[in-house]
């Protein structure tokens, strides 16, 4: 299991970042989502990624 935070004052820009971040990882498999509002929104996505060998 692996995690990923994103942190940021803006909504919108903590939205987009997160998006792009999961369509440019679309192969992962989303565990849990945590989210914690303060001055800023942090977001932690809990995520495994798939066992498959590395080709080459």
């Amino acid at each position: 299991m692996k995690v990923k935070v994103f942190s940021s004052p803006d909504p919108r820009l903590l939205e987009k970042e997160v998006n792009q971040w999961l369509e440019n990882n679309n192969w992962i498999k989303v565990l849990n989502i945590t989210q914690s509002t303060g001055a800023s929104t942090v977001l932690s996505i809990w995520y495994d990624e798939p066992n498959v060998p590395i080709l080459g």
